[in-house]
């Protein structure tokens, strides 16, 4: 399986095993069905209501077609980067950051998919067969098959809407893990850093603050990280009043922060 490598800013490269067109073919094709069955019913249930034309028009729109087009969108914030289909071929998407995918990353994904959809691509195909000049049924067959051309090019097979949101589908099962880093996720918009100096410090500095935050909430044990936060004040003349572990730990967030938003 052809792994793909992801550099980050926190001294690691991250590994993934890339998903390939055949396990995200299948995947597609699972969510397809799941759409259709819920279509499917949704129109047969309806349909033995006995209502008006308008009123049934718009309960089936409001109740059957909006479900069925927010299927991926709604799935993939539920289920962390995965869609049924997804989760039965154990693949995900993740950011290139190597965690979970934002809202606004998997919005972004979804509005793409509107135009990338493999059922489009397939229509685009067909249309090929049926038309008399040649020089529109290659601009079909263009349009087309261009999705494809994208995933097949691109780097870390990406579709568009992938490259849009700085995300990519991937096996679910990492060989390093974004937390093997300094990696913090600051999700607050309004976030503001209490020690820019941090900065000052190496990626191997950082990543022995980490290690102490990991050994002290394993054992308790506080001794190592009170005289790691002394040194780090004493180097960069850094006065606080927070108690040792809440220190360095804000030292890894503003260090994300800072870093990320550069």
């Amino acid at each position: 399986m052809p792994i793909i490598k992801i550099p980050t800013v926190f001294n690691i490269d991250l590994e993934f095993e890339r998903a390939d067109l055949g396990r995200r073919a299948v995947a597609y094709f699972i969510d397809l069905l799941a759409r259709v069955a819920f279509l499917l019913l949704g129109i047969y249930l309806i349909s033995k209501m006995g209502l008006y034309y308008k009123t049934r028009e718009m309960l089936m729109f409001a109740i059957v077609v909006v479900p069925v087009s927010l299927y991926y969108l709604f799935f993939e914030i539920l289920m962390k980067g995965q869609s049924p289909g997804k989760k039965a071929m154990n693949i995900k998407v993740v950011s290139l950051m190597g965690n979970t995918p934002s809202i606004s990353q998997i919005l972004l994904r979804w509005m793409f998919r509107l135009v990338e959809s493999p059922l489009l691509s397939l229509a685009f195909i067909s249309a090929t067969l049926s038309q008399e000049s040649a020089f529109v049924a290659i601009i079909w067959l263009a349009v087309g098959i261009l999705p494809i051309i994208i995933v097949v090019r691109s780097d870390y097979n990406q579709r568009l809407g992938d490259i849009a949101a700085g995300t990519i589908l991937v096996v679910n099962k990492q060989r390093h893990s974004i937390h093997d880093t300094i990696f913090r996720e600051i999700d607050r918009e309004d976030y503001v850093p209490q020690f820019p100096q941090i900065l000052r410090l190496s990626d191997r500095d950082l990543s022995k603050i980490k290690a102490v935050l990991d050994n002290a909430g394993r054992t308790r044990d506080t001794v190592m990280a009170v005289r790691i936060a002394d040194k780090i004040k004493s180097v960069l003349h850094i006065e606080t009043d927070m108690d040792a572990l809440a220190f360095l730990e804000t030292l890894l967030n503003d260090y994300n922060y800072l870093v990320t938003r550069k």
